[in-house]
């Protein structure tokens, strides 16, 4: 198995001993080679010890997560959120983080997380950008995080979307459409009309009535407007050799 270097950053000395604690005895794919309390403390480690992974409070003294951060914009290290705040989800989205794990740690999310360093590296390897499996939904009262595989439909309703998930959960979020086209991956989720973008894996199946519709397997039926007709058809060529439009 793989190892890879941990830097944990965290101004409170029992956080880190926590997290040091559950990293050591459930993810034997890390090996922590330093811990800081500070932003400033951590800029230098990051330096002298070439972390793989660094694992990040956001709420510190003096200078925040997002600081540090901002000082490395072309960062060759994942960054794993480890907060007690609710409030960052689409702050972290937007800079690239791997993942958030809130405080108190779930063991389960934490593996799950750091699950995901090896495949971060794979594809920097490969020369791709990190494909985030998780996506931060912000709601009224803070927000959630859904794995974008479990997204079925969104919806645009003014400037707001509506997302639905496979569980049959219903979000509003105060973002436009159009943000979400250009977070989501391209080739699974498809606008079909300028109000709905799909998850492909969903798709039951298509008719040609009233000028195109899809039926998810949900059983919620989606117009397909014909400027998007040709961007479906060319999603579903990479499903079945069969399909023509």
């Amino acid at each position: 198995m793989s190892k890879f270097k941990a830097l944990l950053v965290d101004d409170e000395k029992h956080g880190r001993d926590n997290l040091r604690s559950m990293l050591t005895n459930y993810c034997p794919e890390i090996s922590i080679a330093g811990e800081s309390a500070s932003v400033v403390e951590a800029k230098g480690l990051i330096d002298q010890l070439n972390p793989d992974v660094v694992f990040l409070d956001i709420l510190m003294p003096q200078y925040n997560g997002f600081d540090l951060l901002d000082h490395f914009p072309n960062r060759k290290f994942a960054v794993i959120f480890v907060s007690a705040s609710i409030d960052f989800g689409i702050q972290a989205l937007k800079a690239g983080v791997l993942d958030y794990v809130l405080k108190p740690i779930s063991i389960k999310e934490l593996q799950q997380a750091t699950a995901k360093i090896a495949t971060f590296f794979d594809n920097r390897k490969k020369g791709n950008t990190e494909a985030a499996s998780k996506i931060a939904l912000a709601h009224s009262n803070g927000f959630a995080i859904e794995e974008i595989a479990n997204l079925v439909r969104l919806h645009a309703d003014d400037n707001y979307t509506r997302v639905y998930t496979r569980e049959g959960k219903q979000y509003l979020i105060s973002k436009p459409l159009k943000d979400f086209e250009r977070v989501l991956p391209a080739d699974v989720f498809i606008r079909t009309h300028k109000s709905y973008m799909i998850n492909i894996h969903f798709l039951k199946e298509f008719s040609n009535e009233d000028g195109g519709l899809v039926t998810l397997q949900d059983g919620y039926k989606v117009p397909v407007s014909k400027r998007k007709n040709s961007v479906f058809f060319d999603a579903l060529k990479k499903f079945s050799l069969m399909i023509r439009p």
